[in-house]
């Protein structure tokens, strides 16, 4: 799985920006290296009626804690997530995450986020075991 070469050609579904009918996220990179990100889903990011799709909350965990090796010049894929879901959220309701490292390996590197509503109710955590693969 290292030898994998990662390449940025902007239409990821969660972060691109040539991707149509992608979700175009942005991030900021903190001094402490943290990164953030918010999104806020679209009656067309639903499940059942009212309630955002826990795909789209896992997706964009996996999202932030692999771009936060991306821009720390250290490219990865996860090989293994771990999401829990603690809480529903409502299209139209803005949700901020953030992702950090937990343990720095040679090549593997562990990283942990959290989605959180304004208030700083929890709505979802995520651990991730991340690869290094080869930037062009």
């Amino acid at each position: 799985m290292t030898d994998l070469m990662l390449e940025d050609d902007q239409m990821c579904f969660a972060c691109g920006s040539k991707n149509p009918i992608g979700l175009k996220l942005k991030f900021t990179l903190e001094e402490d290296n943290v990164l953030r990100t918010q999104f806020t889903p679209q009656k067309v990011h639903q499940g059942y009626k009212d309630i955002v799709h826990g795909g789209i909350i896992a997706l964009i965990l996996d999202e932030v804690m692999v771009n936060l090796l991306w821009k720390s010049g250290r490219p990865a894929i996860s090989a293994e997530i771990e999401v829990k879901l603690s809480q529903s959220v409502k299209p139209g309701e803005t949700v901020y995450f953030e992702a950090r490292i937990s343990k720095d390996g040679k090549k593997v590197i562990y990283t942990q986020a959290k989605a959180m509503k304004q208030d700083q109710t929890l709505v979802a955590s995520a651990t991730a075991k991340c690869v290094e693969a080869i930037a062009p």
